[in-house]
């Protein structure tokens, strides 16, 4: 699917997004605090870089159902990152544009396996955190 309207977006961008800021803060929180789980701080970097990526190629879905370019989406991140934050907010209330990308046809409404997905977007990076602090 090359492109996510504003619902699809909402299910299964910003769940990844979320996590991909909660992350490094949960890392740093243990970092700064002096924890016995240290050791796991680049496991936890490296599963908020995943989900990272994630929200990243929604954020381009969404960008090319909008009509924007998905080169703006690439360069802000690499150039503006706490920008970034702010243009991800802005997807969520942009209107879809029917005629944007003549490479496929409208996204249909997501049904209750894509909210499935992106809860469980929300909650899976935290299972091994978890298992990781148990250990």
């Amino acid at each position: 699917m090359l492109r996510y309207d504003r619902s699809r977006y909402i299910a299964l961008g910003l769940p990844a997004l979320l996590n991909a800021l909660a992350l490094p803060l949960y890392a740093l929180q243990i970092t700064t605090s002096g924890s016995s789980d240290e050791y796991a701080v680049p496991f936890y970097l490296v599963i908020a870089l995943a989900c990272g990526l994630f929200g990243v190629s929604a954020m381009i879905k969404r960008s090319r159902d909008i009509g924007s370019s998905a080169w703006g989406i690439l360069l802000g991140f690499l150039f503006a990152p706490p920008l970034m934050l702010l243009v991800a907010l802005v997807l969520i209330f942009a209107p879809s544009n029917p005629s944007a990308d003549q490479l496929e046809a409208p996204a249909l409404r997501p049904t209750f396996d894509i909210w499935f997905t992106g809860f469980l977007l929300l909650v899976s990076p935290w299972m091994p955190v978890l298992l990781v602090r148990a250990l």
